[in-house]
């Protein structure tokens, strides 16, 4: 019994990915509501579940690391979690997004806590690449979320107040992004990225989509239209190598493809509203879709192997 109460204590970063893209399939329901008149139920229950798995799982690794506070470093060891870990503080982003309409200064607090947590697990990132050997051979898909994760604060931002703080997230992280993209395509084509590791590639659609929905709030919609042209066009080119990201069946990574969904999805949606016509409309559906099956079962099938305690052996995760 004791050792079933302790599950806190092999809490692994990587259940925070798939908790994201299911935060974000909530906002994503929510918007369609609006867009398309569809049931705000579906949107706000999404958002409940999801906003409870986060407390229970933030909470489980908030223990861990008052437990042992170096464990965060621990995990850090592999590389897929260094991505893994800041994926909780983008949650805390999305959830920014939720409060809007119902406290927007506790959104405001929740905001800024967010932004101070991802700069504290980017630090760590930084730290886990020094301590890293070949660290060239280490940057692929996953390192997005701590060097590139703030852009997921911007498409609230807007609506909370901080316009110019949103505008300079997403134009001094691009660069970053870009280097990122390259470096992770080297390493693909080095033969450096392992098998299972290949959904990660997914993860390079949820940049290109969020920065368009950034700029949907702080740009004008010809800015937008480029980042919306951008993302369509890089989930088509992605569409040929869906077997080559699901090669060898579900493992923890397919975390990876739940927040592109979302992500895209929710961009895709914004250019119905902007009046894009059929495309973003046929796209919308496609990705609300498919987002609304593969991200349930990905959490789903994450959770199952965290509680029965298989999840933090087959991540690396350390274990307090």
């Amino acid at each position: 019994m004791s050792d079933k109460l302790s599950f806190w204590r092999r809490t692994p970063p990587a259940l925070f990915p798939c908790l994201l893209g299911f935060l974000g399939l909530g906002l994503t329901w929510r918007f369609a509501a609006k867009i398309w008149g569809v049931p705000m139920w579906i949107g706000e229950t999404i958002s409940v579940i999801a906003l409870s798995l986060f407390i229970i799982t933030f909470s489980s690794y908030l223990c861990k690391i008052i437990a042992r506070p170096s464990v965060v470093l621990d995990d850090m060891k592999v590389v897929p979690a260094r991505g893994a870990v800041s994926a909780g503080s983008m949650c805390l982003m999305v959830i920014s997004a939720y409060l809007i309409p119902i406290n927007i200064e506790l959104a405001r607090v929740i905001w800024w806590i967010s932004l101070v947590l991802h700069c504290f697990y980017m630090g760590c990132v930084i730290w886990a690449f020094i301590q890293a050997k070949e660290i060239s051979k280490n940057i692929t898909p996953p390192i997005f979320l701590p060097f590139i994760g703030f852009i997921v604060a911007a498409v609230p931002g807007p609506m909370l107040g901080y316009m110019h703080i949103s505008m300079l997230i997403l134009v001094v992280t691009m660069p970053a992004f870009l280097f990122i993209v390259l470096m992770s395509l080297v390493n693909l084509a080095k033969g450096y990225v392992p098998a299972p590791l290949h959904s990660s590639y997914a993860i390079i659609l949820a940049p290109t989509s969020v920065y368009g929905a950034g700029a949907y709030g702080v740009w004008s919609t010809d800015v937008y239209f480029w980042f919306w042209s951008a993302a369509l066009a890089m989930a088509l080119a992605m569409v040929p190598f869906v077997r080559f990201l699901t090669k060898g069946g579900w493992n923890p990574g397919w975390g990876g493809f739940t927040f592109p969904l979302s992500a895209f999805s929710t961009m895709m949606l914004m250019g119905v509203e902007a009046g894009f016509g059929g495309i973003s409309q046929a796209a919308s559906i496609f990705g609300l879709t498919l987002a609304t099956f593969l991200i349930p079962y990905i959490v789903w099938k994450t959770y199952h192997f965290w509680m029965i305690g298989k999840l933090a052996n087959a991540t690396g995760a350390a274990v307090v």
